[in-house]
């Protein structure tokens, strides 16, 4: 009997740079940027016990929704003992700053305007939240498929800040 998918105990919005523009890769800029985000567990006193889960190119930032056999007790995800972090990546449908978005500049959706992103700036929009939510370093980063290729990402760009990575189905970056 499938077990009913886990709730998170916190969804809600990220403004990126308090509003300033979000540089990116390509030399283009975002000038507002969100991310979308799922908790799942409470962070402990240290802040230790984050483990932020990066979707693949279809999924959203309700882990649970598409990992959910990892969830149950004495599991990678258990949310009574670990603060699960979904992150919507930029460019994402599902609530993050994306194509759909209205333009600031224009006031029409950015539509095929939308800027290149690149797996660089889905990691370092990422650090940021992260960093907002006072984590000093992540348990863990995990991923399949291209977010197999952010957590690889974030051992590049921010080893100090990842104690561990699990990468599956991933190409090089």
């Amino acid at each position: 009997m499938k077990q009913p998918t886990l709730q998170p105990d916190f969804e809600g919005d990220y403004l990126l740079g308090q509003g300033a523009p979000f540089p990116l890769d390509s030399g283009a800029a975002l000038p507002q940027a969100s991310l979308h985000y799922a908790i799942y567990g409470k962070l402990n006193e240290a802040r230790d016990n984050a483990i932020l889960a990066c979707h693949a190119l279809t999924g959203s930032a309700r882990v649970a929704d598409w990992w959910q056999d990892l969830f149950h007790d004495r599991h990678p995800l258990d949310a009574d003992k670990h603060c699960v972090i979904g992150i919507n990546v930029l460019g994402s449908c599902y609530g993050s700053t994306g194509p759909r978005s209205i333009s600031p500049t224009t006031g029409k959706p950015y539509g095929a305007d939308f800027p290149v992103i690149s797996i660089r700036d889905m990691v370092r929009a990422q650090a940021e939240l992260i960093r907002h939510l006072g984590i000093r370093q992540l348990r863990a980063v995990l991923g399949g498929s291209i977010g197999g290729m952010q957590a690889l990402q974030w051992t590049i760009d921010f080893p100090d800040r990842v104690a561990g990575c699990f990468s599956v189905g991933a190409a090089p970056l």
